[in-house]
């Protein structure tokens, strides 16, 4: 018997982002997930809601910080356009703007 594969639909502008994450904040967001959503969905309003011109870089590689593997999300077409334009204007990897925006956003959320 021959399988055919079937693509995979999406809504229309959304697109698969490959990113590398902090080892902390990738189980933080997988933590939080888990049971309760979508982590492409969060990651996606999440840096919809901070500001990527502005948030302070993180460092990525240190004897503390740590990456994780690389995670598919899918999010915004038009986001990702904004992330590479603002990386390359900022002179960072997307990777560390991702990050940098991620832990902006979530650690403003635990300070309440």
């Amino acid at each position: 018997m021959l399988v055919r594969p079937v693509a995979i639909r999406r809504n229309v502008g959304f697109e698969v982002f490959n990113v590398r994450l902090l080892i902390g904040l990738d189980k933080l967001l997988r933590a939080k997930w888990r049971y309760q959503g979508d982590l492409s969905a969060s990651i996606n309003d999440a840096l919809l809601a901070v500001n990527l011109n502005t948030v302070k870089l993180v460092t990525l590689q240190g004897k503390k910080k740590q990456t994780a593997r690389e995670t598919q999300v899918v999010i915004l077409r038009r986001l990702i356009r904004n992330i590479k334009r603002i990386a390359d204007a900022r002179e960072c990897s997307i990777n560390q703007l991702v990050n940098s925006g991620l832990l902006a956003f979530y650690s403003r959320g635990r300070k309440g």
